[in-house]
């Protein structure tokens, strides 16, 4: 099997994200698209719905009228978001999350309190994302459609202002997110942010809508698109183009780059730099024992030993040109077989005899460390009678 197939659409369950302000219309908008898919799916497991605010008690009559199951789990744990996925995967047909927030709060609270800590620091960051990472891999790739409510946050930019020669640096707000894991927003294939908009010239005349904003549709149907009081027929379109026939299969989460890296997280380069360095060391230590001296003799009759089998005289080129010298050729010179010299150490030889050189013995490895000798256990106490 190669790494590479014919294309063919693996995204066969829905993926939204809704966020937004207060009463902006988030947890009625996820129902409503639940509901609509259900019908359109004409599907016959129930919806599920994780609950961490009591939403679900406010738009129960509207599964009841629509004659679907609505079944409810109220909890703000993670390791329940996580089970609670993995249940709906198996068992229903929908899945809502409202709010992700409350799971991303409690998660951040269970790490601090587990901690003893007040303040996330800097390097507490990678086994946080590493963490919550199990859960954006289900939501990617679980096969059930996943509606994900959160809260909304605002992004700011630092602005620098010059003002009597003096510079003054301001927090601008510059968009909204939804509120969880910094990269949450990247994950939902239809992303809809819901605000709460008055229309209408005065209180007397006016009224409220909730307006759906598409920030991201990956389909590029609805992309961008605003809708008044938004229905499960505005984003058809987008449902339309899933493989809703297949199996979900967002990312293959099985091949890893673990295998490039030894068990003290060095890369395969790593180990191969390092396997270099150790052969120079290796070459540099035969010539100057076979043929010491700092004439020019001997700087000659080694420089030549080194030509004849690398092609070159460059020392810098031995220990760092992979493609003059490549680490395969010099791991070829230093090896033994049968017990008998390399061929470096075999050229290291003649040229000492060509010079007269005393014959001199191959250089010993140091002795491996010994063992550090097992502690003798203290003698028993005598117990008195």
């Amino acid at each position: 099997m190669t790494l590479f197939q014919e294309a063919v659409s693996t995204q066969a369950k829905a993926k939204i994200g809704i966020y937004g302000g207060t009463g902006s219309g988030k947890t009625f908008t996820a129902a409503l698209i639940a509901i609509g898919l259900h019908k359109h799916l004409n599907a016959k497991k129930p919806v599920f719905f994780l609950d961490t605010e009591t939403g679900s008690d406010f738009v129960l009559p509207m599964f009841k009228k629509a004659g679907i199951k609505l079944n409810v789990a109220k909890t703000r744990s993670f390791p329940d978001l996580l089970e609670g996925v993995r249940v709906a995967e198996r068992e229903g047909s929908i899945l809502i999350t409202d709010s992700i927030t409350h799971y991303w709060d409690d998660f951040i609270k269970g790490y601090l309190k587990k901690t003893g800590q007040k303040f996330v620091e800097i390097w507490d960051w990678k086994p946080l994302k590493q963490t919550w990472q199990e859960f954006t891999d289900l939501f990617v790739n679980s096969d059930v459609h996943f509606i994900m409510c959160g809260r909304a946050a605002s992004v700011y930019e630092t602005s620098e202002e010059v003002k009597d020669g003096k510079t003054r640096k301001t927090a601008v707000k510059v968009g909204t997110k939804m509120r969880t894991e910094s990269e949450g927003g990247y994950e939902p294939s239809l992303l809809l942010e819901m605000e709460k908009v008055f229309l209408g010239a005065d209180e007397a005349n006016g009224k409220y809508v909730r307006v759906c904003h598409v920030v991201k549709d990956r389909f590029n149907v609805i992309d961008s698109q605003d809708f008044e009081n938004p229905t499960f027929e505005n984003i058809l379109p987008h449902i339309n183009l899933l493989n809703l026939d297949g199996t979900q299969l967002g990312i293959d989460t099985s091949r890893t780059s673990e295998g490039i890296f030894d068990g003290f997280g060095n890369s395969d380069r790593d180990r191969r730099v390092k396997r270099r360095a150790i052969l120079c060391e290796e070459l540099t230590a035969l010539l100057l024992h076979y043929i010491p001296g700092a004439g020019a003799k001997e700087k000659d009759a080694r420089q030549e030993i080194v030509y004849k089998r690398l092609g070159t005289r460059s020392w810098t080129a031995v220990e760092s040109d992979w493609t003059a010298v490549p680490l395969e050729k010099l791991e070829e010179l230093m090896a033994q077989k049968d017990d008998k010299p390399s061929i470096f150490e075999q050229d290291c030889i003649k040229e000492a005899e060509r010079l007269g050189a005393p014959p001199a013995a191959a250089p010993k490895p140091a002795p491996a460390p010994a063992a550090p000798a097992a502690e003798k256990p203290a003698p028993k106490a005598k117990s008195k009678k």
